[in-house]
């Protein structure tokens, strides 16, 4: 898999957010995952309809990159959130909230094809065939998907992964 490491200060994120399933006790398990897969394709769905996208965007400044997907729990699982954001200065707008994602290195897979599936394949190829190899262990910070175009039929988009050299 094809992936660039970066590093990049602190960023703040304005846009609306939804609570994930954890599953059950303190650890991610693989049916909530589904249902997340199936969730987060419908808060999509259900933001572009209903104007907050269009609202989200109007946030966009010169350092919006695109439109962000951002899963957010670190080591606090109880509240694992996903935002639908943009990175931005510009000041709050009612009916919109801010996250900030600290200071990070990352690792970029960038991909193309039909959403969700393709950017659900890229992200369990990264866990499954990309981490065991890579030198690199899961940093506590959020998973990022930055949405490149608006086309669900043929998305251009890049899955920012935070990492940390194994140890």
């Amino acid at each position: 898999m094809e992936y660039s490491i970066i590093k990049k200060e602190e960023m703040r994120i304005v846009g609306v957010k939804m609570q994930l399933k954890k599953g059950n006790g303190a650890q991610i398990n693989e049916s909530a995952m589904e249902e997340n897969f199936k969730n987060v394709p419908a808060f999509w769905q259900s933001v572009g309809q209903d104007g907050r996208l269009n609202k989200i965007i109007s946030m966009m400044d010169s350092k919006s990159n695109g439109v962000l997907g951002v899963s957010a729990c670190m080591t606090n699982v109880q509240n694992w959130m996903y935002y639908i954001a943009v990175e931005t200065d510009k000041e709050i707008i009612e009916g919109l909230e801010e996250y900030i994602i600290p200071p990070t290195t990352w690792a970029i897979f960038k991909g193309r094809g039909v959403m969700p599936t393709a950017i659900q394949d890229i992200e369990k190829r990264i866990i499954t065939e990309w981490f065991p190899t890579s030198g690199y262990e899961y940093a506590d910070a959020p998973d990022i998907e930055v949405y490149l175009n608006q086309d669900p039929t043929n998305s251009e988009f890049e899955v920012w992964i935070p990492v940390r050299e194994a140890k």
